[in-house]
């Protein structure tokens, strides 16, 4: 069991938690009343706020139990492969999970880690071939909650990110050499056993994270964070992702900027959007307009405004007008882009 270490307060805790992040990956505590598992279920962007030191760009919550006919990981007893959450908002996957336990599994449950940077080291030195092709061919690589396309390793929202699927897609080749190198990395998982109110913070950009089966009631309160801040990762790794994507960005500069955004390419919003749209979340899940307008100081009218304009381009954009956001367009621009590269490398 990792060392579970005690929340000193808002003071020293983030700082303690995001260098363990750093250093190793993951981090276990145990937290005060205000970082209660029930808080988590309650508030669970107050709870992400209190825990990470920073207002979240968006926290997403799923209680994560067995349920009669479960047939999602989230939702039932069995095991869970290594994998990594990958569900993306604007174009990046979450940069932390939380998991607060609310109660253990009677038998087995325990929590399953294996960090990213030393898989790839390991396979940049047994396969190179397949190290770069990690980084440089586009794919589409499946979930539950829908395909997540690009590179195995990509920079995602300025941070550089793994992403690995719990199951190997049927022909896809280099999914399953990835998935050998996964099992032979078994003797490096860490196992955790969380108690009731520890809570567990992983790297999710870093870390594959999985669970054993269980018997009994058991149920966590998951959440999965997207923050302003970026954990460190090898910089050659980053250097590497990063002129794949320029490459990648001036092969698709004509295309729909709803294809790019999705593939992670382009040009950042301005902070200014970025923190205008934290606004508008925030006003829909209810935090008072006095209180914004106060805080940031605006006048009110112009939060109005601005949730109008925000729920104007949202209804656009899922009445179909974004052009070139559907998995169709994704996997076309993908084919497109590998052909170019198949045929670049014949003439060589």
């Amino acid at each position: 069991m990792s060392e579970r270490w005690i929340w000193p307060g808002p003071e020293g805790g983030p700082a303690r938690l995001f260098g363990e992040l750093a250093a190793r990956g993951f981090s276990v505590l145990r937290g005060d009343a205000a970082l209660a598992p029930e808080e988590a279920a309650r508030a669970p962007w107050s709870f992400a706020e209190r825990l990470l030191g920073a207002r979240p760009l968006l926290v997403e919550r799923q209680p994560i139990k067995a349920v009669p006919g479960g047939r999602s990981f989230a939702a039932s007893s069995a095991a869970a492969p290594l994998h990594t959450d990958s569900q993306c908002f604007a174009g990046a996957p979450p940069a932390v999970q939380i998991m607060a336990c609310v109660r253990p599994a009677e038998r087995g449950g325990g929590c399953l880690l294996l960090d990213g940077w030393p898989l790839l080291s390991a396979i940049e030195r047994a396969d190179p071939e397949l190290f770069r092709a990690l980084f440089t061919v586009y794919r589409r690589i499946p979930f539950v909650f829908g395909d997540f396309f690009g590179p195995t390793v990509s920079l995602r929202g300025g941070a550089l990110a793994l992403t690995h699927a719990p199951v190997v897609p049927p022909g896809d080749a280099l999914a399953a050499r990835l998935a050998r190198f996964v099992e032979a990395s078994r003797r490096e998982v860490i196992e955790l056993s969380l108690g009731p109110a520890d809570i567990l913070v992983v790297d999710n950009r870093r870390m594959l994270h999985g669970r054993r089966a269980f018997e009994g009631a058991r149920e966590f309160v998951r959440l999965l964070v997207w923050t302003e801040a970026r954990l460190p990762s090898p910089p050659a790794y980053n250097a590497l992702a990063a002129e794949v994507a320029e490459a990648a960005a001036r092969r698709l500069a004509e295309g729909p900027r709803a294809t790019q955004r999705r593939l992670g390419l382009g040009a950042p919003p301005p902070p200014e959007a970025r923190r205008r749209v934290g606004l508008v979340l925030e006003m829909l899940r209810g935090v008072p307009p006095g209180v914004l307008a106060a805080r940031e100081r605006i006048p009110e009218p112009e939060l109005y405004r601005l949730r109008d304009a925000a729920l104007a381009a949202a209804e656009a954009a899922l009445s179909g007008d974004a052009e070139g956001a559907d998995d169709g367009a994704l996997a076309e621009a993908i084919a497109r882009m590998n052909a170019l590269d198949a045929s670049r490398a014949s003439r060589r």
